[in-house]
């Protein structure tokens, strides 16, 4: 099953690990609203927050700074995030993303889903986090 919430596709990779796949296709800027739906899809699938998240930068995209604060306080809702890398303009954004909204996850990139399967099976599994209530 795939959900599109209008900006991104958001599909289960594999449930035994807990793993779903973020394909951000949209260009342009991504509002909270956006960030929202994704979050909101990923609920929809039977896995366990916090999921390990493979985010594909698909399109040439940004986060508004509504959708960046926004990121900061929801980050909760994953564990290790590995972003797959398709513009040479993105190379820097997992560092940046690691800096600012993830500071808390194991984050790493990579050029293709099937590698970042592979980091993500074998990295050692980091403590999982839980949002506050």
């Amino acid at each position: 099953m795939i959900i599109d919430t209008g900006k991104a596709n958001i599909s289960l990779l594999n449930e035994t690990d807990n793993i779903i796949v973020v394909d951000i296709y949209a260009n342009g800027e991504l509002s909270m609203d956006d960030v929202n739906n994704i979050h909101e899809a990923i609920s929809h699938f039977d896995v366990t927050i916090p999921v390990n998240t493979i985010c594909v930068k698909s399109g040439k995209n940004y986060l508004s700074d509504e959708a960046f604060e926004y990121s900061i306080n929801h980050s909760c809702l994953h564990n290790q995030v590995i972003y797959v890398i398709k513009h040479m303009h993105d190379i820097h954004f997992p560092s940046h993303a690691q800096e600012t909204y993830f500071k808390e996850h194991l984050v790493d990139y990579c050029t293709s889903i099937d590698e970042a399967y592979y980091l993500l099976r074998n990295e050692t599994k980091q403590k999982f986090k839980h949002c506050p209530s």
